[in-house]
């Protein structure tokens, strides 16, 4: 067998595998395409006060292809000491799937935060964020997600995030998130519908 038959067979024999290979990273089961309404209780220490309070956040993503993505989110939020925060953040994000059922996604966001004190006074400031995160799926109905986040906003905060997802189909699941940093401490639950 000469040298071009060996390369044929060869090729032969391995273009099936590395099709196969290719489709299966190309398939990927994390979809970056989706509408969220989260309920989060956070814990804020702001000198040596410590405020607390809850509220809402809706958030949306979508893919633009299959690694790149945009997302938007506002929030609004009600604590303590009659204070409330509008927060609006919009970015783009990028995912690199480590394996089949592993995903590296980063996202880089422009923040606007709007605090209305009681009083005269208020506080709005933009700046931005940077997030870092491992999705993974644990089995077709169970997704874990951690990483890091770091927001320049007004003070700048690091603060690590996990959360736990439940798929109750391919469209529709709840999830579980923890926020621990610095400055904010939180906890929250979500609704998600994946398009």
């Amino acid at each position: 067998m000469n040298g071009l038959s060996k390369a044929l067979l060869a090729t032969a024999v391995l273009l099936p595998a590395v099709a196969t290979a290719q489709q299966a990273a190309d398939s990927h089961p994390f979809s970056y395409s989706y509408v969220e309404l989260g309920y989060d209780e956070s814990d804020f220490q702001v000198g040596p006060a410590d405020i607390d309070g809850d509220g809402l956040t809706l958030e949306g993503s979508f893919e633009l292809t299959d690694d790149w993505h945009v997302v938007a989110s506002y929030g609004t939020a009600d604590l303590d000491n009659n204070i409330d925060v509008d927060t609006l953040a919009v970015g783009a994000g990028y995912r690199h799937p480590l394996k089949s059922n592993v995903d590296l996604y980063g996202r880089v966001l422009y923040i606007s935060s709007e605090v209305d004190l009681p009083g005269p006074g208020d506080a709005d400031d933009d700046g931005l964020g940077l997030q870092l995160r491992i999705r993974a799926l644990v089995n077709d109905d169970l997704e874990v997600e951690g990483g890091i986040q770091h927001v320049d906003v007004g003070d700048s905060d690091t603060s690590l995030q996990a959360g736990i997802r439940y798929n109750f189909n391919d469209k529709l699941s709840a999830g579980l998130g923890l926020t621990f940093a610095g400055d904010t401490d939180g906890i929250g639950i979500n609704a998600r519908f994946a398009f």
